[in-house]
């Protein structure tokens, strides 16, 4: 009969392939590739083979049965493991159903090869269950220590950046008080729009991070709509917050669909947003929508520093947050992008970032037939 631990090493693909099955169910409502489904699945697997197969006294056993002899050897996987699940949005609770899936799926595996119960047996599956153990007690150690930080730096970020704004609002507010005159208030004005719209901005990507981190996701209301309409009224808006920018539209169809008209705005208005933080304040933004017999494709593209490569899979994490090329739109809970493509996958879409030299381009895709709302 195979050892436990050889049959683990043997079937590493069978048994990262029922992994994959389950990890899809986790969060059945994103589209994950295969690579981050099965994550750091081979070296997990690997880890605990090789667990099974290291020397262990007795105190030894009875110290890990006690969770007193922490696994050097398993950190720095279950460290990634737990980085990776958590930037998915993989709750503590799913986590642990994971490991109980990859348990079981592995002994339900090894049964099939007419495994024989006898005292061999019996103490591969104690080794083998304290390895799981031991992985999954450092995997979640780790997934709630950056469940904790995030929240920490979360309130930090959002003090701050809420408290910033307030403060624009109150002040300029109380000059209009004191000067009323058309040439004061065709100055404040603008400033107190730009001031309540990133308010407003961080407050409707709180509410749609809860949604997300809650495991309902986020709720889109299809209805008949017009993208054109949808950029107009976004580019104005910005027009208006930011009148010292430069703002083109390349919109020459009406462009008809069914769509969430809120939270496709909300879409458009992160990455334009983003766009002005981030790009050159002597440069225009461009936005376009055009639409074909394959759906509709919406761009938002400025120049600027090009994204660094490293950073450009990070993008779409949530709070991941770069510094602003300049002070015409500062910096923001990093909420925005990962956001976006929280929508723009409820519309059935994809969302891609291109950055060089020429600048930086995000690009919406939509299918031409109506979504599923929920």
């Amino acid at each position: 009969m195979m050892r436990l631990a050889n049959f683990i090493t043997k079937n590493n693909k069978q048994i990262a392939a029922e992994w994959e099955k389950f990890a899809a169910t986790l969060l059945p409502n994103e589209e994950f590739s295969r690579s981050v489904l099965r994550d750091d699945i081979d070296e997990i697997l690997k880890e605990i083979a090789t667990d099974m197969e290291r020397p262990q006294s007795g105190p030894q056993q009875h110290a890990k049965s006690e969770g007193d002899s922490p696994n050097q050897f398993f950190e720095a996987v279950a460290e990634r493991h737990a980085l990776g699940r958590f930037r998915m949005g993989v709750s503590s609770r799913q986590l642990m159903s994971e490991f109980r899936a990859l348990r079981a799926s592995v002994i339900q595996l090894w049964r099939r090869g007419s495994m024989e119960v006898d005292e061999t047996a019996l103490y591969d599956l104690t080794r083998f269950n304290e390895a799981v153990d031991e992985m999954l007690v450092e995997t979640t150690a780790r997934h709630d220590a950056e469940i904790h930080r995030s929240r920490e730096m979360f309130l930090g970020i959002m003090g701050h950046d809420l408290r910033n704004p307030l403060a624009a609002i109150s002040g300029w507010a109380e000059m209009l008080l004191r000067d009323d005159t058309s040439d004061q208030r065709s100055r404040v004005a603008p400033r107190i729009m730009a001031a309540a719209w990133r308010m407003s901005h961080l407050i409707a990507d709180l509410m749609s991070l809860t949604l997300v981190r809650l495991g309902s996701g986020i709720a889109i209301k299809p209805s008949r709509s017009s993208m054109r309409r949808i950029c107009t009224n976004t580019v104005e808006e910005m027009k208006a917050i930011h009148p010292s920018r430069l703002f083109e539209l390349k919109c020459d169809d009406e462009l008809a669909g069914e769509w969430d008209e809120g939270r496709m705005s909300q879409v458009l208005s992160n990455l334009v947003g983003n766009a002005v933080q981030h790009g050159a304040v002597d440069s225009a933004i461009t936005v376009s929508a055009e639409g074909d017999e394959n759906g509709l494709s919406i761009t938002v593209h400025n120049r600027g520093a090009a994204i660094p490569p490293s950073m450009l899979p990070k993008l779409f994490d949530s709070f991941v947050r770069g510094e602003p090329a300049n002070d015409d739109h500062p910096s923001s809970l990093g909420l925005g992008l990962y956001i976006a493509k929280q929508i723009v996958l409820a519309h059935d879409g994809t969302i891609e970032v291109r950055s060089g030299e020429e600048g930086t381009t995000f690009t919406v895709r939509l299918p031409p037939a109506a979504p599923g709302g929920a």
